[in-house]
């Protein structure tokens, strides 16, 4: 192995523990209460070879939640290959999204905070810039997905695509943002199933897509 490959493994290994410390410091206290001196502190590094992998506490931020995001987005299209139509791929996405807030129940209250950051940052950096171009591939997934319906006819072909798409992923994100923050102690108050109640919640707001067959009565029958 030459001086270089080896500089280059040295990096990619120290970066991955960087971030590995930062996700546990947001995500036990939360991105306002967390410090570099902290972060450095669990990573067993100084803040001087912190700061030479990342800028700030904004630029290490924004690479652990375009992590995030990329894992949730991996996990929607893959479970999405098993379906065969749009409104069961929009159904599939859904539940997909559900199953990565049970698994990551403190990194969805982590990655939801990333818009406040967003607009009180200055940062510029390549992860702020990633993720939002991350935001827009998120976008266009579940539009084509709506495309997809129309075109198979299991989605309301007379809705307007983009519009639709900025709507669930608005009320989605919203729901599992809520959800995160009081999920336990609202749904254990009005003892509800957590799995049950977020299915109920995503049906409210995706049922209205799906098209209905229309059943045409005749002399002879049914069509």
């Amino acid at each position: 192995m030459d001086a270089l490959s080896k500089r280059n493994k040295e990096k990619q290994a120290h970066e991955k523990l960087i971030l590995i410390a930062a996700e546990k410091i947001f995500c036990r206290k939360g991105y306002e209460d967390s410090s570099m001196d902290e972060i450095a502190k669990e990573a067993q590094f100084t803040k001087r070879t912190v700061y030479q992998y990342f800028e700030n506490k904004d630029d290490l931020y924004f690479a652990i939640v375009l992590k995030g995001f990329n894992k949730l987005f991996s996990k929607v299209t893959e479970a999405n290959k098993e379906e065969r139509t749009g409104y069961e791929k929009l159904e599939r996405s859904c539940r997909s999204y559900y199953q990565f807030y049970r698994d990551n129940p403190d990194f969805v209250r982590l990655m939801n905070y990333w818009g406040h950051v967003r607009r009180k940052s200055m940062d510029e950096g390549k992860y702020k810039s990633e993720l939002v171009q991350f935001n827009d591939k998120m976008f266009f997934e579940f539009k084509e997905i709506i495309e997809k319906g129309k075109d198979d006819g299991s989605i309301q072909y007379d809705l307007d695509s983009e519009k639709t798409a900025l709507c669930l992923l608005y009320l989605i994100t919203g729901f599992f943002n809520q959800l995160s923050a009081t999920g336990d102690n609202f749904t254990e108050y009005f003892s509800l199933d957590q799995g049950d109640f977020s299915f109920s919640t995503m049906d409210l707001v995706i049922k209205p897509l799906k098209r209905s067959k229309t059943v045409i009565t005749t002399r002879k029958g049914t069509l």
